[in-house]
């Protein structure tokens, strides 16, 4: 699915700088940066999701372990 959005100018000639130095299209070069931003906040959420569970296990249990028993 197509989604036009504006850049600003900077954004803009950034952009293009980006893509004749790397030879590929600016098309692509969006694409590639809008895939690593979905991917980091996907591991981002993930991670989150898990801080969040064991939140509440320690409310819950109360166990825990220190940073040095951690690397232990």
């Amino acid at each position: 699915m197509h989604r036009p959005f504006l850049l600003d100018d900077a954004l803009q000639a950034q952009l293009s700088a980006l893509a004749s130095r790397k030879q590929r299209s600016e098309d692509q070069l969006l694409q590639e940066a809008v895939r690593d931003y979905l991917e980091r906040e996907d591991g981002r959420a993930g991670f989150l999701a898990e801080a969040e569970e064991s939140w509440q296990d320690y409310q819950a249990g109360g166990l825990h372990l220190t940073g040095e028993e951690a690397r232990a």
